[in-house]
């Protein structure tokens, strides 16, 4: 039987954990396959991890191949390092495709579609066009390069969500390639069901009742309204709400960082706050198990990640009313207007009142075994996106 070759290629960057994330769940998603399905396939992973980071992976692919930055100084010399590792990615990619005969590898640019080797790239939203006041002069021309070029050098573009087609669309009228949406899932680690969250409230030294945000540091995702809201509630309505931070706060320009942290004070809202930083996926898991509830604040979204992590598990979740975040249709969101501390705080209150600390076993076995299906499906929209012409 000639087998399906799907190449995926992973890269870690630090500072966006949301695309690494995002190839992981591609990867788990393929052991949701049934067996006869699952031989059709040969996976194969490129990594551009350190060992840390590839950790586990080769237990959801066939071929995990790792690359280790090689050090040669006339090769350095003649190009930056930026751009002498980019080349080696490049090369090293390349190799694996023509050793391992590799049929369809994402996400890559077209530049082997005349040796027959399909491939796809991904956009992940386009919020520069709607938020440029967050983004420099120089990150907009950039954004905009990048996206053209995915453009150019794309057969098959892939979007999350029909709001981000909207968008395409929008923007960019004359594209007429083939345009694949993907609602990429959250795989769910069962073993992390069989772990007690209540351990992670002594690790981290957290009240037991707490709300959650997981988000990177970006002002487009809009932590400020909340600790508006949550100033709002403290000295108007006499509820003082406890809330949990993840994600990276300083990054190499730590303007926002600080701005986060001065706004903390001036509403004197810091003994409510707790900012953990950028911590274990594993820790996210269970403090996500162990809260009231997640607040998703952005004011803009691709197709969000920690939606579906929420879903996993049926965990109920504060979300703004952005187009995408109806469109992923998850039946434990409680929306508000985007814009409105007040309407944010009434929920967080709402909430305050109806929910107690989870862990909830049968909701998450319930949706868990959801999550299964999902997962399944997603496993088989990639399948067929690696079989298009």
């Amino acid at each position: 039987m000639k087998k399906n070759k799907i190449c995926l290629v992973l890269k870690n960057n630090p500072g966006w954990t949301g695309g690494s994330e995002y190839i992981k769940n591609i990867l788990s998603s393929f052991t949701y396959l049934n067996s006869i399905d699952r031989r059709k396939v040969e996976l194969h992973l490129i990594s551009f991890g350190e060992p840390s980071f590839n950790k586990n992976l080769d237990k959801y692919c066939d071929y995990l191949h790792t690359y280790q930055k090689l050090e040669h100084f006339i090769t350095k010399k003649v190009f930056k390092q930026k751009i002498y590792n980019k080349i080696l990615e490049f090369f090293f990619t390349c190799f694996i495709l023509f050793r391992y005969k590799i049929n369809f590898v994402f996400p890559f640019p077209n530049y082997l579609f005349f040796l027959r080797v399909k491939s796809a790239l991904w956009i992940p939203d386009f919020q520069h066009h709607y938020l440029d006041k967050f983004f420099s002069k120089e990150e907009i021309e950039f954004r905009n390069r990048k996206f053209k070029k995915i453009l150019r050098h794309s057969s098959v573009l892939v979007l999350s969500s029909i709001d981000s087609k909207k968008d395409l669309d929008k923007f960019y009228k004359n594209y007429k390639k083939k345009i694949f949406i993907l609602n990429f899932r959250a795989n769910l680690n069962r073993e992390w069901l069989k772990k007690d969250p209540n351990k992670i409230l002594n690790k981290y030294k957290l009240p037991e009742k707490f709300f959650l945000i997981s988000n990177q540091f970006w002002k487009h995702k809009n932590h400020l309204l909340v600790f508006k809201a949550l100033d709002y509630l403290k000295n108007y309505k006499n509820i003082k709400i406890n809330l949990v931070l993840t994600g990276k706060l300083f990054y190499d320009d730590c303007k926002y960082g600080k701005e986060i942290i001065n706004d903390i004070n001036k509403r004197k809202i810091s003994n409510q706050i707790f900012i953990l930083g950028l911590i274990p996926k594993k820790d996210q898991f269970l403090l996500m198990r162990k809260s009231v509830a997640i607040i998703q604040p952005s004011l803009f979204e691709g197709w969000s990640t920690i939606v579906e992590e929420a879903r996993s598990i049926g965990k109920n979740i504060i979300l703004s009313d952005l187009g995408v975040h109806k469109e992923q249709n998850y039946n434990r969101s409680i929306f508000f207007k985007r814009n409105s501390y007040k309407d944010l705080a009434l929920k967080i209150a709402y909430a305050f009142d109806k929910f107690t600390p989870g862990p909830d076993l049968n909701s998450e076995n319930l949706f868990a075994c959801e999550n299964k299906e999902l997962m399944k499906k997603f496993a088989n929209e990639f399948v067929l996106l690696s079989n298009l012409d």
